[in-house]
């Protein structure tokens, strides 16, 4: 699979061999969605996990770059990443396995800006 975003790739390969490794919380949910908008030329359309998916989850990460996320918007994050993981293409496997990692690794810079108290 080769991307734009060479930024996530990178991350991608050193979360995993270091489960440690972290996004810069400053600027994370626009290289997120920057990784997704490069997907795009992949993606081949046959399958809705893909087809439908990634551009939901850009809309979801728009919403935490304007700060307008709730929990709801996480919990749909979480949902949508993990049906990429049914994708019947490498491409969408990739995304979906890219997006766990991010989520693994990440969850409390995605928690913080939506928890309640």
């Amino acid at each position: 699979m080769t991307t734009k975003s060479q930024d996530v790739n990178a991350l991608f390969e050193q979360w995993i061999l270091d489960a440690e490794t972290k996004m810069l919380e400053d600027d994370m949910f626009v290289k997120i969605k920057s990784y997704l908008e490069s997907t795009h030329p992949e993606i081949c359309g046959k399958c809705i996990p893909c087809r439908d998916g990634v551009r939901k989850l850009e809309t979801l990460f728009d919403q935490y770059i304007q700060g307008e996320a709730t929990l709801k918007t996480l919990k749909e994050i979480e949902r949508l990443v993990y049906n990429l993981r049914a994708s019947r293409c490498s491409v969408g496997l990739d995304i979906g396995k890219n997006m766990e990692v991010i989520l693994e690794n990440n969850y409390h810079v995605l928690y913080s800006p939506v928890k309640k108290y």
